[in-house]
């Protein structure tokens, strides 16, 4: 080798290296440009993410968001100043998200309170997938400080990198507004029906988003000479903006659907039917079970212990509101049409009154039951001991009758907390003189059997509220109170139950006799015959000490009052006293009337119907569905982090990269196969030059292909490739058909040294560049000289002579 050759190659290194264009600095002082499109991207993602509001109890996802979409932003513009390939910049968002997802949102089972552990990176991979459905099925707001949190935190960070890097990277001027306006109206979407904030998510982001797109295309405009209308035309914006601002919000109030009686169409409103409590059994129809005698022996029995509840606060079982001719159980939907929802730890108050927490734990031999102990209106709920997680995942709540579901059946040995808000004049333990009721009351059931009685009972009595109080009183002093007795007493043909039929036989009898089960839902079908919202309510009185025993356990009524809050009348408002025991002389009258009459079977025994007095009230057998193996969920923690954490990011990586590659296979092999041989031959040597570029060769753009060519490393025979493109372009005749055939197969070989010659980290980042697949066949094309022969203009039309 010579040394002049030795000097040559040494020299184009040198004036290569020289001629590098310098490697832009994140840190360089930005553009105004830069500024523009920094300041309003922001602005509209933080717009946009203000739809949060409704859906998070608490502040923790605010900061969650806020930090996402700094981070972002920061990585959009990290990768727009590098040039970062499409897949990268994609790539790169999802590592931020697993390693400062966990202390930013998560934050839960954290090493030393910053490093994720596997448990919140198994949070991390899980939330996006499962999260959303999660978020829609619960009650809103939910609870901001749990793994639902990474959903802010990952909308934020997605959503600011999506809206500033389109931005930044492409001049499109409509281009820039998708990101935004997709985040917006998927923020609303999957919000609540309470708007989060109409003015802000309407007006000041159409307002912020015309003033983005009006800054950018003014960029494309050509300059005016000495600022010619350039007063004049921001006026005329400004003007337009703010009209079209005053028609918006003034017009925008007759709309449809805008009016305040129309629900709002959102997601979670339509993802999931209400929840069916009418397969579990009604707490009423077991009442005798609580009772004495009975053989579960729960009268003198402590079923629960209460601590932090004031002395006669009612604790609620169940709220009964549906009459069915049999029982009356908890109906799907309240009479406002709230339903049953899955709630987390924290619900939104919903009431004001005095703040308590309360403490519940289930003795051995205690309370056993799917509805769950509450008083006043819950405000959170925490279990505790083994089965915690098991209650906790399926905890249902409906917020208008303040009843609550766990599924997984409340057992011997639980425990759990809740806070609540009570409204102690909510309730009474004497009746009020005068209440304002609402009127509408009705059930769907026949209940003209009550009229005869009710006409009697109620007298000279005016309004409906002076009617139930008269009917009331009448059942305190007139009624006996007996749970039937034992199978020898001349008590046992009292029989337990609520249908049409037992309650006939109790108003016709000539003495009101039975408990609180007849009672309660005597007293509240005969509110609802008065015209008066009433409904059932199954729960206890704790003792002064927070113990509850059977003989504790009562049902009584609540009526609604005319500002829709209902008011509770306590049994001792309308129970007669429990020592007073019916007339035996008219017991034996009784007898001979009815006989052992029972009330009729159902041809199907539905779920809520106790199927007799001694029996516990589950009689439904609720049984666990099998899991399914393809269930996420049911996989054990460390495969879960395996498989979503690691082999399915990779897997997918993998893919994408075995596509691009095959993608990019496909366009050489079509560009060295497909048209005139000087356009393939012109193609196979653009294509070598692109991915030498990808791979970090300086290749320059305004020269020949053997200028280009000389720009390989020592080594590589890339200029033979170019002296053939070179001579089935511009050679005179017709080259040979299969020249570029044999090109590409010495480009493959160029292109395989080049490879080599480089580190795996920037092969991978070659192998993603997507920017030679983007690459248009007409870019670079030269001009035809009008003086060439036709052969010679067919041979270099559509060929390039460099890049």
């Amino acid at each position: 080798m010579s040394v002049d050759a030795t000097a040559s190659r040494r020299a184009r290194r040198d004036r290569g290296t020289a001629e590098a264009p310098e490697r832009p600095s994140i840190f360089r002082m930005p553009s105004r440009d830069v500024v523009v499109d920094l300041a309003f991207a922001l602005a509209l993602v933080t717009i946009a993410l203000v739809g949060f509001r409704t859906g998070f109890l608490g502040w923790q996802w605010v900061v969650a968001a806020a930090v996402g979409v700094i981070l972002g932003t920061a990585v959009a513009h990290v990768a727009v100043v590098r040039s970062w390939p499409l897949v990268l910049t994609a790539l790169v968002p999802v590592a931020v998200h697993f390693v400062l997802g966990g202390p930013v949102a998560v934050r839960g089972d954290l090493v030393a309170g910053v490093l994720p552990s596997p448990a919140t990176l198994k949070d991390l991979a899980v939330t996006p997938v499962t999260g959303w459905k999660e978020w829609l099925t619960l009650l809103p707001p939910v609870d901001a400080r749990g793994p639902l949190v990474a959903l802010p935190w990952l909308t934020g960070l997605v959503g600011s990198a999506a809206t500033y890097g389109v931005a930044r990277r492409f001049p499109s001027v409509g281009g820039a507004a998708v990101a935004p306006v997709v985040l917006l109206v998927g923020s609303i979407a999957l919000g609540t029906q309470q708007p989060a904030a109409k003015l802000v998510q309407g007006v000041l982001f159409a307002l912020v988003l015309i003033l983005w797109l009006v800054a950018r295309a003014a960029r494309t405009r050509p300059a005016l000479q000495n600022g010619a209308g350039r007063q004049a035309r921001t006026i005329t914006g400004i003007v337009l903006l703010v009209v079209a601002a005053l028609a918006g919000s003034f017009l925008g109030q007759f709309l449809p659907g805008t009016d305040e009686g129309s629900a709002r169409a959102v997601v979670r409103s339509e993802l999931t039917p209400p929840y069916d409590v009418a397969q579990f059994p009604s707490p009423l129809a077991g009442f005798r079970k609580y009772t004495e005698p009975n053989s579960a022996e729960l009268y003198d029995t402590e079923i629960l212990k209460v601590t932090g509840l004031p002395a006669g606060t009612p604790l609620r079982f169940a709220t009964l509101d549906s009459y069915d001719g049999l029982v009356w159980g908890a109906a799907d939907r309240a009479s406002d049409g709230t339903p049953f929802q899955q709630v987390g730890s924290r619900i939104a108050p919903r009431t004001t009154g005095k703040d308590v927490h309360a403490s519940v734990t289930v003795p051995d031999g205690g309370y056993d039951g799917v509805w769950l102990p509450i008083a006043g209106s819950t405000t959170g709920v925490h279990f505790t001991g083994v089965r915690s997680d098991d209650l906790a995942d399926a905890l249902w709540l409906n917020t208008s009758t303040e009843t609550a579901v766990v599924p997984a059946t409340l057992e011997p040995g639980d425990s759990y907390s809740f806070d609540a808000v009570l409204d102690e004049t909510s309730w009474s333990a004497k009746l009020p003189a005068d209440l304002d009721v609402a009127s509408g009351g009705q059930t769907v059931q026949d209940t003209s059997f009550l009229d005869a009685r009710l006409d009697a009972w109620t007298g000279q009595a005016g309004s409906p509220w002076e009617k139930l109080v008269a009917i009331a009183k009448t059942m305190t002093q007139d009624g006996a109170y007996t749970d039937g007795g034992t199978p020898n007493s001349y008590e046992k043909v009292y029989l337990p139950g609520h249908a049409l039929s037992r309650l006939s036989r109790f108003v016709g009898s000539t003495q009101l006799a039975g408990n609180d089960e007849q009672y309660a839902a005597t007293l509240a079908l005969a509110g609802n015959r008065l015209g008066i919202p009433t409904r059932v309510v199954m729960g206890a009185i704790p003792q002064s000490g927070g113990s509850v025993e059977g003989k504790d356990v009562h049902a009584w009524v609540e009526v609604q009052e005319s500002n829709g809050r209902w008011h509770a009348l306590l049994p001792s408002t309308f129970l007669p006293d429990r020592n007073k025991k019916p007339n035996e002389q008219q017991l034996k009258s009784e007898e001979q009337k009815v006989g052992a009459q029972v009330p009729p079977p159902a041809g199907v025994n539905p779920p809520s119907v106790l199927q007799g007095p001694d029996q516990a009230q589950n009689a439904t057998d609720i049984k666990k569905k099998k899991r399914n193996p393809l269930d996420i969920g049911a996989w054990p923690l460390w495969l879960q982090l395996l498989v979503l954490a690691l082999l399915l990011p990779i897997l997918l990586l993998l893919l994408v990269h075995a596509l691009i590659r095959w993608l990019k296979r496909r366009r050489r092999r079509m560009h060295a196969t497909t048209g005139p041989t000087p356009s393939r031959a012109a193609w196979v040597w653009r294509d070598l030059v692109t991915d030498a570029r990808s791979l970090g060769l300086d290749v320059p753009r305004a020269a020949t292909r053997l200028e280009q060519a000389r720009a390989f490393p020592e080594g590589v025979a890339a200029e033979p490739i170019a002296t053939g493109a070179d001579t089935a372009v511009f050679g005179p005749g017709e080259p040979d058909a299969d020249l570029a055939t044999t090109l590409l197969a010495d480009a493959d070989t160029v292109r395989g040294q080049l490879r080599g010659s480089v580190t795996s980290w920037r092969r991978l980042r070659a192998d993603l560049d997507l920017r030679p697949l983007l690459e248009r066949d007409g870019q670079h094309r030269r001009a035809t000289p009008r003086s060439l022969s036709l052969p010679s203009m067919r041979r270099t039309r559509g060929a390039e002579g460099s890049l």
